[in-house]
């Protein structure tokens, strides 16, 4: 009996998927209504962080890195095989768009609860001490401010209507809790001339974040502004908001 019921939900889901105005997670808002847009923007972030194949939005959580540069003029650091998981959790604090004509400025605050886990290489400077190492990283976000600020223009799609088309973007970010930073095997093993950075690092978790970590940062933004994009290319703007 749960199997079947199982089965004719998904069968519901993928037949509105197909066929309906407007995905079922939507509520379409006026652009004035910002506490509809957060609802929504709620409802939508743990769907869109899965991943939706059909509007070509790529799995967000668990998402992965091959390789990452974050290097600095004074520190070599180099990440790879990086995971990083927690999107699908994130709350929508803000959400705010304002139109003007054929153009949209769209506000996103949200706060997160991340992890990132891999292998790093490092060799230089974080904050005020040297440090080299080489092995495995472990960091931990917790309440991370992020915002978004997306200018929009409206522009003819494949389908004869209008979609939305992300023309440039800025962001920041913010860190409202203690952040873990940990990073295993400095200096080789040494345990005398590791312990002195393992010190720094428990007690400037923040600090050490936003020195080395926004590159990180930009290029996981990065990946989530691309996907909007893909969703904003496949649904016209009429199946996601009553402009």
């Amino acid at each position: 009996m749960f199997e079947n019921i199982t089965l004719f939900t998904s069968f519901l889901t993928v037949v509105c998927l197909t066929t309906c105005a407007s995905p079922p997670y939507i509520t379409k808002c006026k652009p004035e209504d910002s506490k509809c847009a957060k609802e929504t923007a709620q409802v939508t972030i743990p769907v869109f962080a899965s991943g939706i194949a059909e509007y070509g939005v790529e799995q967000l959580d668990p998402v992965m890195f091959d390789k990452v540069d974050a290097s600095s003029p004074n520190l070599k650091f180099i990440l790879n095989n990086v995971t990083v998981t927690g999107t699908k959790a994130c709350e929508a604090k803000k959400i705010q768009r304002m139109k003007i004509e054929e153009k949209s400025k769209i506000l996103l605050r949200f706060l997160c609860d991340t992890e990132l886990n891999g292998n790093y290489e490092l060799k230089g400077q974080v904050l005020f001490l040297p440090v080299e190492g080489k092995g495995k990283a472990h960091v931990a976000l917790r309440k991370t401010q992020i915002d978004l600020d997306l200018d929009i223009v409206e522009t003819d799609g494949e389908d004869g209507k209008k979609h939305w088309h992300i023309k440039s973007w800025q962001h920041s970010f913010d860190l409202k809790d203690k952040s873990d930073v940990m990073f295993h095997n400095l200096f080789d093993g040494n345990e005398v001339l590791a312990q002195a950075a393992r010190e720094l690092f428990a007690a400037s978790g923040n600090e050490i974040v936003k020195e080395i970590g926004s590159p990180m940062m930009k290029i996981m933004i990065s990946k989530v502004v691309r996907n909007i994009e893909h969703f904003f290319k496949s649904l016209p703007i009429e199946d996601l908001s009553l402009d």
